[in-house]
């Protein structure tokens, strides 16, 4: 599932890629993917203009007023092609674009949503009215205020998009293991120092790890099935050395999700 490395990558590639080019054509494989009343049709004669993101939605500008959304969800993948190359399994939308160039968007599981809409009525897109502060913009003290209408286990909390948007599955296993907290802890069971230390967590993991995937897609936004893991600490590394203390890394599996924790670093208390 692509998480805010991931999108922050993708938008910081696309946003000069995109500004300004005309869309000349629409390609879509699968109707279905766009849940809007405005067809991506629509956006044929328009002009592209910078991406925002939010959560794990991309907001792309049109220049008359409008806003495409993206939703790539579990399996949504992005390539930035010329036109005539040939297009890979699971093609689903194609913007054929001034200069020769398209963006790409495939999807095995055909999870993924599109939509086109005014920006005031963002909202109305399913999920986006619910969700919280951005996971790179709130700060402290409101982290804290929202935490504690949480008493769950702390990987569920994280991972809930109405709590904080944008952490995904492996990037709540990194910053766990930095934050030095169990995944199955439990909220009520932390204290005040426990949850600036998970603040400062999120910080420390994405401030390191954007710039790793960022490096990967400069060289071209190509993405097929894969997804940028091979910078992660813990995540998908179960029976592989914990890198802080050299104990091994246990995987659960639960519903096709893994969760990667030290045992060691990251003790349950109950």
């Amino acid at each position: 599932m692509p998480e805010i490395p991931d999108l922050e990558a993708i938008r910081g590639f696309l946003g000069p890629a995109l500004s300004g080019r005309e869309v000349e054509a629409v390609e879509v494989r699968l109707p279905w993917l766009v849940r809007s009343e405005q067809k991506l049709e629509s956006l044929i004669g328009r002009r592209l203009g910078p991406i925002e993101r939010r959560g794990k939605f991309l907001i792309i500008d049109i220049d008359d007023g409008r806003v495409l959304i993206v939703n790539a969800m579990l399996t949504g993948r992005f390539q930035w092609a010329e036109t005539g190359m040939r297009r890979r399994p699971h093609s689903a939308v194609a913007l054929l674009l001034a200069g020769g160039r398209e963006l790409r968007y495939m999807d095995a599981r055909r999870m993924g949503r599109w939509y086109v809409v005014r920006r005031e009525e963002l909202n109305a897109i399913p999920q986006f009215a619910d969700l919280g502060p951005d996971a790179l913009a709130v700060g402290e003290g409101e982290f804290m205020e929202r935490l504690q209408r949480h008493r769950g286990q702390i990987k569920a909390t994280l991972t809930n998009q109405r709590f904080i948007a944008g952490i995904g599955n492996a990037y709540s296993d990194e910053i766990l293991w930095e934050a030095r907290l169990h995944p199955h802890r439990r909220r009520a069971t932390m204290d005040t120092e426990d949850q600036r230390r998970l603040h400062r967590a999120i910080g420390d993991v994405y401030g390191w790890a954007i710039p790793i995937v960022a490096q990967e897609v400069a060289e071209g936004l190509n993405q097929n099935t894969r997804e940028w893991r091979a910078h992660l600490r813990v995540h998908r590394r179960a029976g592989e050395s914990c890198p802080r203390c050299g104990e091994g890394i246990r995987g659960q599996s639960r519903g096709g999700s893994e969760t990667n924790y030290c045992l060691s670093c990251q003790p349950l208390a109950l």
